[in-house]
């Protein structure tokens, strides 16, 4: 069986644990062009600014949660239940299955979902919801996670957090010249103008310890992404810096992903699947009798094979069987 799974998706990098095939012409027309205008366009200014918060929010988080739900999706223990049409995608991204496993946590987020959906036929009560609630929780909280969250952040970091006036992205300064940009970097922060910009910020009160940590931890994170090899030499200058704030280094301790995926993205496709209408084999709607229709055929394969193995199914079963009548099924033209 293969390492790695495959999942198409738009981005466009290569990152620890994963890999990426591009398969888009646009994309080499596009690094050309980011190439060409990148020794005019790009400073250190631009540089030091790239920030992935917006109003508040991390949208590298958010970029990274929606890319492990569309990845969730793929997986064969759970795929028969989507049927929505994905959006535009551009690129396949094959992440490393050594890095999590994520057809349990497939499994564990449908369940999640299944617990969440409120229908006549009590499909929910399939699902041990107490059980299901603790395994996520547990998985949120683990090592693993933090180490899968910061795989796929630094996967679309660097395509996601632009410049707000000229959309250049990290990736630009990626492509240019990692290792001297990088050293740039480094050059500004050891410079007393920066250090005196930093003081004043904070004297005045509206710059706080929190925002100096999560700002320094941006910085940290670009060097990384930049010239891995500089990122402990730039965190030991900042610790000497004494009149600035002390850092604590989140590369290796941050939740990167936050905690359980939100149920409501994937609630639609789960709820049709409960809806779904199945005929018993050899019976046609064209029949004069009543036919005996049955709902979430798929979901109850799903609970009483994958989810049983997890030991989280209830044992119970829906009230599935709905009665269908010749005339329900004829519509007058």
């Amino acid at each position: 069986m293969s390492v790695c799974e495959s999942l198409t998706i738009a981005v466009d990098i290569t990152a620890r644990h994963i890999m990426c095939k591009i398969n888009s012409k646009d994309d080499a027309s596009s690094k050309n062009n980011n190439r060409k205008m990148s020794s005019k366009s790009l400073n250190i200014d631009t540089l030091m600014e790239l920030s992935p918060y917006v109003d508040g929010t991390d949208i590298a988080t958010e970029a990274a949660r929606s890319l492990l739900v569309e990845f969730l999706k793929s997986r064969k223990s759970v795929q028969d239940l989507f049927h929505t049409k994905t959006r535009s995608l551009k690129q396949e991204v094959k992440i490393d299955a050594y890095l999590f496993d994520f057809d349990y946590l497939a499994r564990l987020y449908v369940c999640q979902t299944i617990t969440q959906v409120s229908d006549p036929c009590k499909f929910y009560t399939m699902v041990d919801k107490k059980k299901v609630e603790e395994k996520i929780h547990e998985l949120c909280d683990g090592l693993r996670w933090k180490k899968m969250g910061f795989a796929l952040y630094t996967l679309v970091f660097p395509d996601i957090v632009k410049d707000s006036k000229t959309s250049i992205s990290l990736r630009t300064f990626m492509e240019d010249n990692g290792e001297l940009w990088a050293s740039r970097i480094f050059s500004e922060v050891k410079s007393e103008q920066w250090l005196n910009r930093m003081l004043r910020r904070i004297i005045k009160g509206n710059y706080t310890e929190s925002d100096y940590n999560r700002d320094m931890n941006v910085i940290l994170l670009k060097l990384h992404l930049l010239d891995p090899k500089t990122v402990m030499p730039m965190y030991e200058l900042l610790m000497r810096l004494k009149a600035l704030p002390g850092l604590n280094l989140e590369l290796a301790t941050r939740n990167y992903l936050g905690g359980p995926l939100d149920c409501s993205l994937i609630l639609p496709d789960i709820e049709a699947a409960i809806h779904k209408e199945s005929l018993p084999v050899n019976v046609s709607r064209l029949s004069l009798n009543e036919l005996d229709l049955y709902l979430g055929v798929e979901i109850i394969e799903f609970v009483t094979n994958e989810v049983k193995e997890l030991g989280l199914w209830t044992g119970k079963t829906p009230q599935n069987k709905r009665v269908s009548k010749f005339k329900d099924r004829c519509a007058i033209m």
